[in-house]
């Protein structure tokens, strides 16, 4: 007797970039049970550090992201507004667009969707977002390059834990040509293993203030 497709597909998803990979449904809503929990650890854990803490860290995490990038015309680089005590990367961005690069910021226009990406200039009009964040009200929508994603958690294989909405996997996936991918956090967020789904795509780099994890070399 012959399989049919069907069970022939049986334990078996559609990774992110379209590859048919080991799955288990059971395990899989184990694993978000532990995500849930650890997320709310982790940004608790960034929430109670101090404004000067987290700005200094975010120094650092700025000045190693401009020597990491070499930021310049060819670039459109995706950055982010600070949410929930991630770092502030508002100066990096600064720096970048007098290098010469394109700033933009993800938006979501709709609820469990690709993100787009407006431009950013310090003299951008802003307005607030679904969960009140800062973006740009330009409708222009620009591609970028270069992603800059924040992290709530993050492993040494380059797998990033996020707020659990799933935009940054989502819109990635979407590419044609895969951009510079940089996960951005503190070094206390590190995991042993987020246990990466199918739907997980992995950082290209991540940087915090005390190192940088380059798979991309």
């Amino acid at each position: 007797m012959t399989s049919s497709p069907t069970c022939l597909l049986e334990g078996f998803k559609e990774n992110w970039c379209g590859e048919l990979v080991e799955y288990d449904a059971g395990a899989a809503k184990d694993v978000a049970v532990w995500r849930k929990a650890e997320r709310q650890r982790l940004i608790e854990f960034r929430q109670a550090m101090s404004n000067d803490e987290r700005q200094e860290h975010g120094a650092i995490v700025c000045a190693r992201l401009f020597d990491l990038i070499k930021p310049n015309a060819e670039h459109v680089i995706s950055a982010y507004w600070p949410f929930k005590g991630e770092l502030d990367l508002r100066p990096f961005m600064e720096e970048a667009i007098g290098a010469g690069a394109t700033i933009v910021l993800p938006v979501v226009e709709t609820r469990a969707a690709p993100l787009a990406f407006r431009r950013w200039t310090p003299e951008a009009k802003m307005g607030r977002g679904i969960w009140n964040i800062l973006q740009p009200t330009n409708p222009k929508v620009f591609h970028p390059n270069v992603v800059i994603a924040p992290l709530v958690g993050f492993d040494e294989q380059g797998y990033r834990l996020g707020h659990g909405g799933g935009y940054y996997d989502r819109t990635l996936a979407t590419f044609d040509v895969q951009p510079f991918k940089i996960g951005v956090g503190f070094k206390e967020q590190r995991l042993e293993t987020i246990y990466p789904q199918p739907h997980d795509v992995p950082m290209d780099a991540i940087l915090h203030s005390s190192d940088l994890l380059n798979l991309n070399k």
